[in-house]
């Protein structure tokens, strides 16, 4: 397995970030936790389905589950049922609803960048006040949120405007390059008793 590294957080200067000309990080409120997370990449090695070892987090949060699965449409399915199936009892309806929104468009997109017969990797860290989506791709291309030019564009394109809900419902969120490919993360607030 190669070596990864830390996700680059918002407003955070790092000398060691790969190329960060390349890193996209955006900010739809406030800035993320300060939780440094790893985002795992599918590669060789790796079996669809096979639960991976939770890379540490700091203090400020914890891995809920790191999930390898192909990158074929079956893989939204599952990752929401495994998001909601891991965190349910633990944060309430609405928050849970905006999470499982998030993850569906992060590998929906993943999952349609993605070269054929290949994995994606989807994470879930937990914070204090924050939960963490990362999921990583084969894909080289750093996502954009596209913007309909006109309201007959938008009408006649039916895909494309996920990240944009992304951008509308999370604090944070970014992409960067990692070896073999990408990853893109979110940022959501959910405050609990």
């Amino acid at each position: 397995m190669g070596e990864t590294a830390p996700l680059r957080q918002h407003g955070e200067s790092r000398s060691d970030t790969p190329n960060p000309v390349h890193t996209q990080v955006h900010s739809s409120a406030s800035p993320p936790i300060p939780a440094q997370a790893t985002a795992l990449g599918g590669g060789p090695g790796r079996h669809p389905g096979q639960a991976q070892h939770p890379v540490p987090a700091s203090p400020q949060g914890s891995v809920v589950f790191s999930l390898c699965l192909p990158a074929t449409v079956e893989a939204v399915p599952r990752a929401r049922h495994a998001l909601r199936g891991s965190i349910r009892g633990d944060i309430p309806g609405e928050p849970l609803d905006v999470l499982e929104l998030l993850v569906s468009e992060l590998v929906t997109n993943a999952v349609q960048h993605s070269p054929q017969s290949t994995t994606v990797t989807v994470e879930v860290l937990r914070g204090d006040r924050t939960v963490r989506i990362a999921v990583t791709d084969a894909g080289v291309l750093l996502p954009r949120p596209r913007r309909a030019k006109s309201a007959a564009e938008s009408s006649a394109d039916e895909h494309g405007r996920g990240l944009l809900l992304v951008e509308a419902l999370a604090e944070a969120w970014g992409s960067r390059p990692v070896p073999g490919g990408k990853v893109v993360w979110c940022d959501v607030g959910v405050f609990c008793d």
